[in-house]
């Protein structure tokens, strides 16, 4: 029976829980200890809503270079999160995603950089700035459909650098923005939106060959 993720698990942690990072903190050493499947990792975070697992998922891809092989099911698996919130509705996580085995060191190190940002953020957060983007359903569902399309971004294998980031870091912000009920923190998430738009529209011009050419001319200066 395929694993079903739900939009009634997406309402926000009652006050008094742990910090974002530190959630994400024992997450990583319990990554550290045993090797997760993406099924395990989704039974965890189930209790912690949606929107926590998008954050958590994306944490992966929150660096420069691209992961081709991994982007596929998790753009998926944040794609079908995305749009159980956008529809309001239970989503089935495919067995074959679920079963996926996650990277331990790899994704481990990973979290280590992503939890040291997490905690810059939630230091200068203020819980109710901008309320309306993070309160109404309808910047919810605006925001989903944000998340939903960068998901689908984030499935194309392309072997070039951000590819995967950009689209990765719209969806933390919006789920970040979310979890602190900070709504200054969507604008970071509009802003990278707006990079990410720029950007594989830059990808669509010059074409995959031709913006590896252009980065190997950088880096070689």
């Amino acid at each position: 029976m395929d694993m079903k993720l739900s939009e009634r698990r997406a309402k926000p942690a009652p006050a008094g829980e742990p910090n974002v990072s530190d959630v994400l903190e024992e997450l990583r050493r319990e990554l550290e200890r045993e090797q997760l499947t993406v099924g395990e990792l989704l039974g965890a975070l189930n209790q912690r809503g949606s929107y926590f697992i998008l954050l958590v998922l994306s944490v992966p891809f929150l660096q420069p270079i691209a992961l081709p092989g991994v982007s596929t099911p998790f753009g998926l698996l944040l794609a079908l999160l995305a749009i159980g919130l956008l529809l309001d509705r239970e989503m089935a996580v495919p067995k074959r995603i679920a079963r996926f085995a996650l990277p331990r060191k790899g994704v481990s190190m990973l979290f280590g950089g992503s939890i040291r940002l997490f905690r810059k953020l939630e230091r200068r957060s203020k819980p109710g700035r901008m309320a309306a983007l993070v309160g109404s359903k309808g910047m919810l569902r605006f925001h989903a459909l944000l998340a939903l399309l960068a998901a689908v971004l984030l499935m194309l294998p392309l072997p070039i650098p951000f590819s995967n980031s950009l689209p990765a870091y719209v969806i933390a912000c919006v789920a970040l923005g979310y979890l602190l009920r900070d709504g200054a923190v969507q604008l970071f998430a509009y802003g990278f939106a707006v990079l990410t738009g720029l950007y594989f529209s830059l990808i669509a011009a010059l074409g995959i060959e031709g913006l590896q050419l252009l980065f190997r001319r950088l880096w070689s200066e």
